[in-house]
């Protein structure tokens, strides 16, 4: 019955979608997201994200929006897996609106931007020639600068170092102009640039410049990442006094930044808000159907109806924010009991551990990757993989979140 009067409904209900101002609306939704996970407040991201995919009355680009921010939502929380998902969702629906190609173009970018922060170089190059094909049409300035900048590490790596400074610099300007508080990722590259050019004088200025630029606008995980930098670059070098502060530094501010439990408990709210959305879609399916059999009555009983809905929704949306606050207090209440209950019974002085497998469990314990436990014990990370695989065996557990 909705679909069969749903074109009547659009038609006579134009004017007043018309009145929302759809480019103001989004935007003002994206400035809101990005305050959020300035804050690192990603679940309420994620949940005011939802609220639009979910919503029968959202247009197609709408959906792709809200996906593309989720897109962002994640990436801020290094899940590249899932940030992948997501513009693979917001491309489906993206392409069902009127602004296909700027649609194509634009996830096309982030795809770019997760290839070159997985170090994947070559699908990311090959992304990069396409846009610069195009012109980068349909691209906003932020984003034209760094495909610039990816384009300008990607020459150094090729240790052309000079169309790498070139285009470094080109980016700089770009950033610093719209921007600004992303300028430490593009001090992070000349960081890597200079080294390598042995001009250390420059490189030590902008991983100072740049930590400064991280913490005026509250970026920690730009703070992480001129870290992880300067730590490579030392150890690179042989220079292993300053690799041990810098690492100290790091772990710092890991402690207050830990990602990893961030994204478990942003996965668990974002299938609870799911479900809730679903349920709430189902019990008011039949209420829907009175609404738009009587909108078909008459113009003014159509505009009548129209508006009710809209104060309808807005009263479920705020039943909604009440009752995922609701659920989001009992997944911290039932993880921060998992996590107790998870320390008392796993005592590993229970077992015959050497000391190397202790201190990796330590290192888990605080939140480190594989790849970071390597980096501190200056072992690969295979290695690390296989005093694991022994640490399971000897704890009888079947995954490390159980030696947490």
């Amino acid at each position: 019955m909705i679909k069969k009067h749903f074109p009547l409904l659009l038609l006579s209900l134009f004017v007043f979608i018309q009145s929302f101002g759809q480019p103001e609306k989004l935007k003002k939704l994206e400035n809101q997201i990005k305050t959020l996970n300035d804050n690192l407040q990603y679940e309420k991201s994620i949940a005011l994200l939802n609220d639009i995919i979910n919503n029968p009355d959202a247009s197609h680009y709408d959906k792709y929006y809200a996906y593309l921010l989720e897109s962002f939502t994640y990436k801020r929380l290094f899940n590249y897996t899932k940030t992948l998902h997501k513009l693979d969702l917001a491309l489906a629906e993206g392409l069902q609106s009127d602004l296909k190609e700027e649609v194509q173009n634009t996830i096309t970018a982030e795809k770019c931007f997760v290839y070159f922060d997985t170090q994947d170089y070559p699908k990311a190059e090959a992304l990069i020639v396409q846009l610069r094909k195009l012109n980068f049409k349909h691209l906003s300035i932020p984003t034209q600068s760094w495909i610039i900048m990816q384009d300008g590490y990607i020459k150094m790596l090729n240790k052309d170092y000079v169309k790498s400074e070139q285009l470094l610099d080109e980016a700089d300007a770009l950033v610093r102009a719209n921007s600004p508080e992303n300028l430490p990722n593009i001090y992070g590259k000349k960081i890597e640039l200079y080294n390598k050019m042995n001009l250390f004088e420059k490189r030590d200025y902008a991983f100072k410049e740049g930590l400064q630029l991280a913490k005026k606008y509250n970026k920690v995980k730009y703070e992480l990442y001129l870290h992880q930098v300067m730590r490579n670059i030392f150890q690179e070098n042989e220079d292993y006094k300053n690799a041990f502060f810098t690492q100290k530094k790091y772990d710092s501010i890991v402690k207050y930044y830990n990602a990893t439990d961030t994204n478990g408990k942003l996965e668990l709210a974002e299938k609870k808000l799911e479900d809730e959305n679903r349920k709430l879609k189902e019990k008011n399916e039949k209420y829907i159907d009175y609404i738009l059999y009587g909108v078909i009555v008459s113009l003014l009983l159509l505009l009548f109806f129209a508006v009710r809905l809209y104060q309808t929704n807005m009263a479920r949306r705020i039943l909604v924010e009440k009752e995922n606050t609701r659920i989001h207090d009992e997944i911290e209440r039932l993880t921060q009991a998992l996590d107790e209950k998870g320390n008392a019974t796993l005592d590993v002085s229970n077992y015959n551990l050497t000391e190397r497998q202790k201190e990796i469990i330590a290192y888990i314990r605080s939140g480190l990757t594989n790849k970071e436990i390597a980096s501190k014990l200056f072992i690969s990370e295979n290695t690390v993989k296989y005093h694991l695989k022994i640490i399971y065996e000897i704890l009888d557990v079947a995954h490390r979140s159980a030696i947490r």
